[in-house]
């Protein structure tokens, strides 16, 4: 299961794929965020939109994304 990152220009939105499920069901988190899960409750997707207020279009295709490999991680 490889995590997948897409951006679509006309939608100003990014998807980061977590894995291949099958959506079951949509939870809008806020006004530009949405998470669709599987039937287990587990995330599927997270949609991100209006990407551009957050990111200036001119990065967004060189964006790098490190996976951390523990919590612990993150405090470094």
């Amino acid at each position: 299961n490889k995590m997948k990152v897409t951006y679509d220009p006309q939608a100003d939105a990014m998807y980061i794929y977590l894995n291949k499920h099958s959506v079951a069901g949509t939870v809008p988190v806020s006004t530009d965020l949405i998470v669709d899960y599987d039937k287990n409750k587990l995330p599927v997707v997270i949609e991100m939109l209006s990407v551009s207020k957050i990111i200036p279009k001119k990065s967004l295709s060189s964006i790098k994304i490190k996976l951390l490999s523990s919590p612990k991680a993150l405090h470094k």
